[in-house]
């Protein structure tokens, strides 16, 4: 009976992290790769690659296109970004050396 409490436990606390609390799923800084870059208006347009913390492509994430920024990146730029409140909608802080 206790695997069953247990099991019952772990699925209702992983169902109320997913709806009420999805920012505690991923860390709120992660390392992106500047994928493509265009100019516009004195600022940025780029699209970016989600990596994981061994610098590998993170497959938990799509490509993310139309990243404005005003930091200069170029493709193939590391750069970190916050993904606020559990979306996948990333603000580029600066640039990963």
């Amino acid at each position: 009976m206790s695997d069953m409490m247990a099991k019952f436990v772990r699925e209702t606390l992983d169902e109320t992290l997913k709806q009420a609390y999805p920012h505690m799923r991923y860390p709120p800084c992660m390392c992106a790769e500047v994928v493509a870059r265009k100019a516009q208006g004195g600022k940025n347009r780029c699209t970016l690659r989600i990596l994981d913390k061994n610098m590998l492509r993170d497959n938990q994430f799509p490509e993310v296109p139309n990243v404005l920024t005003d930091i200069e990146v170029e493709p193939g730029d590391r750069v970190v970004v916050l993904m606020m409140y559990g979306e996948c909608n990333p603000y580029i802080v600066g640039r990963w050396s």
